[in-house]
């Protein structure tokens, strides 16, 4: 069990998740060759024909209002077509609108069934969310060693708000072991990314760790930047 002068700590510990957004595209990078005009039909036509990618450009295309207006019913169709054919990013897009109530009425466990294959595609984004609605329990059970390894996934990925909720999570200890060594790494982390939000919990904690717990904490700061293969 962690020592009582961790106790205090746990006022410090906020759970602050932010939502992300998965940035729009460049349609150009994958325009084929030819003016806009023509690029627009294709997609129409290899969208029709069942091009899985050309479907999800579409759909980025009418979500953007690259027609003139926004069209986020039929842009919601196309994610839906692409989503099924194992397009990861149609999926971040479906598994978003179901999350948040874009266009679709909110459907958590829809939600959290795309962001999972999504996730298991590589995208950081996607691993992100899926771990929120683990930690939180919402569209599903409480799943939070499947969050934890969720975060990391989008921690690895460039999510520097992932760092902060693992620290959180470690520092408040809520169905996980408490480990503020582990809690004070990640947080120290979040903090040199930028993520300011995780500076007072994390000085919180520099505070009542002994000199040989800083240290250890710093050597797992130190192999989390070295990569997978340290």
């Amino acid at each position: 069990m962690q020592s009582q002068r961790f106790q205090m700590l746990g006022r410090f510990v906020v759970l602050a998740m932010m939502a992300l957004t998965l940035p729009g595209a460049a349609l150009a990078a994958d325009t084929p060759p030819g003016t806009y005009g023509a690029a627009m039909r294709w997609y129409d036509s290899e969208a029709k024909a069942g091009n899985a990618r050309a479907q999800y450009l579409l759909g980025l295309s009418l979500e953007q209002g690259a027609r003139g207006e926004i069209d986020l019913p039929a842009a919601l169709g196309w994610y839906r077509k692409s989503a099924d054919q194992g397009v990861a990013e149609a999926q971040l897009k479906l598994a978003m609108a179901l999350h948040f109530g874009q266009g679709v009425p909110v459907d958590l466990t829809a939600a959290r069934s795309w962001y999972e294959k999504a996730a298991r595609q590589g995208l950081p984004e996607a691993a992100y969310n899926l771990a929120y609605l683990q930690q939180t329990g919402r569209g599903g059970p409480v799943q939070m060693d499947a969050a934890i390894d969720w975060y990391k996934q989008a921690a690895a990925g460039g999510i520097v708000q992932a760092l902060s909720a693992l620290g959180a999570l470690y520092a408040q200890g809520d169905g996980i072991a408490q480990d503020m060594v582990a809690a004070y790494a990640w947080l120290d982390l979040a903090v040199a990314a930028g993520v300011e939000t995780a500076r007072p919990l994390r000085e919180a904690i520099e505070a009542e760790l002994t000199a040989t717990e800083r240290e250890a904490a710093g050597l797992l700061v130190r192999k989390w930047r070295a990569g997978p293969s340290s």
